[in-house]
């Protein structure tokens, strides 16, 4: 009778497991670094100017009429908060999340004539001439303002001033991106052994905040958005990043909480 030859068990030593754990969990916090900096490098942004002084700001680039009168630049609009959702709806908005999160804005509308786009074309040439950087689709800055010009379904021209990005956002969200590495690395590998129950909710917390990582590091690469950390609002992808923030933290507790203990243990035997 032939032998049966029964191969052992593949077991995956100890260190690339946690060199493993250390990878993933370095990724997970430099991602929710990146977007913690970018945050910090929001702060002190300027508030947005009130109505006149908006339409002073974006009316010597409207073209006037043929009969020489100025056109006409109206408010429809604004939000002033930093960034938030633009269709607000209560407290299942901001439990769940919603795809519409942007940067506070002014929006401002001019009749488009009979062809809209030429004008938009127009008005970015007199952007341009009067000292604002204008990049492709007519997106212009010019110091503490960005200027976003756009033909709307009612054949107005829309002109949407913003607050331009900080300098400083990037060089703080690359820092936040890699202190967030340098901590998931030197903490990750406490997560590689068996089911205690820091682990278990350390790693369901890695697992729900997955979405919002992926997004996170995917935006990070030029040209990035204005909000960085805008993934983790996006709709459904907050609500999991809330349980796993609470996770996460629920975990560092519960091995703080076990550390402590055995340090008691050992000064008391």
């Amino acid at each position: 009778m032939a032998a049966v030859v029964q191969a052992d068990p593949v077991i995956v030593p100890a260190r690339p497991r946690s060199v493993l754990a250390a990878i993933v969990v370095a990724i997970t916090l430099a991602a929710l670094g990146a977007g913690f900096g970018a945050v910090l490098g929001w702060v002190g942004a300027p508030g947005l100017p009130d109505d006149d002084a908006a339409v002073a700001i974006v009316a010597p680039a409207v073209p006037v009429g043929a009969d020489g009168t100025a056109a006409s630049v109206t408010v429809a609009g604004r939000m002033p908060e930093l960034f938030g959702y633009e269709h607000p709806g209560g407290a299942w908005t901001w439990l769940v999340g919603d795809t519409g999160y942007i940067g506070g804005a002014v929006w401002l509308t001019t009749p488009g004539g009979d062809d809209p786009a030429t004008l938009v074309r127009t008005i970015g040439d007199a952007l341009a001439s009067g000292g604002w950087q204008v990049t492709g689709d007519v997106v212009a800055r010019k110091g503490a303002w960005r200027l976003r010009v756009y033909p709307w379904t009612d054949g107005s021209v829309v002109l949407e001033l913003g607050r331009a990005r900080p300098g400083r956002v990037g060089p703080l969200a690359l820092a936040g991106y890699l202190a967030g590495l340098a901590v998931g690395w030197a903490g990750g590998r406490r997560f590689a052994g068996g089911p205690t129950p820091a682990r278990v909710a350390g790693w369901a917390g890695v697992a729900l905040l997955l979405p919002g990582t992926v997004l996170t590091t995917i935006a990070l690469i030029p040209p990035q958005p204005d909000a960085i950390w805008g993934a983790y609002l996006l709709v459904v992808v907050r609500l999991l990043s809330t349980a796993g923030l609470a996770l996460l933290a629920g975990a560092v507790a519960l091995a703080a909480t076990t550390r402590v203990r055995r340090k008691v243990r050992r000064w008391r035997s």
